[in-house]
């Protein structure tokens, strides 16, 4: 795993990115499917999803943090799972789309740097405008095209892995 300097405070970086992201992102499609916050794991050593593995997570004291955005579906259930580690740079962490099959199976789809979100329960972002480009990338950072084959992370696009949902 390739090492980067450790963030010194993801506030700043987070906020520039999200206004830079956010006025550059055209407004989605309504057919396009947004994924809702799920949960955040603080200080973990250890994902409960098992979407990371620990050497990923245990890279200081007090492990990392992941935050998940969820897409249900008929089509099936999709998790977006982004850790910030020391492999983050300033506005960029590493992040995976991953299908939750039966039993709990986790595939891999997409494994890449994407923009660091604002996940509404970090208390750093409770002054941040409800309205505008912003907000809209804080509320809901993954989309899914409408024919399952994007995802959408702001500006970034990734197609999506083998098995598409």
């Amino acid at each position: 795993m390739r090492r980067r300097p450790p963030m010194r405070n993801h506030a700043i970086p987070l906020l520039a990115a999200a206004f830079l992201t956010a006025g550059a992102v055209a407004p989605a499609c309504a057919a396009d499917a947004a994924f809702a916050y799920k949960t955040t794991y603080r200080n973990v050593e250890h994902d409960p999803d098992k979407v990371w593995a620990d050497d990923a997570l245990a890279d200081g004291p007090g492990g990392a943090t992941i935050h998940e955005y969820e897409l249900r579906s008929a089509k099936g259930d999709l998790l977006v799972s982004q850790v910030w580690n020391d492999d983050c740079s300033s506005s960029t962490c590493p992040t995976r789309l991953v299908r939750v099959g039966p039993g709990g199976r986790r595939t891999v789809l997409v494994d890449d740097m994407m923009h660091q979100v604002i996940p509404p329960d970090d208390p750093r972002f409770a002054g941040l405008s409800k309205t505008g480009p912003a907000a809209a990338f804080a509320e809901h950072p993954f989309l899914l095209s409408a024919d399952g084959k994007t995802l959408v992370n702001g500006d970034f696009k990734f197609e999506v892995g083998a098995g598409k949902p």
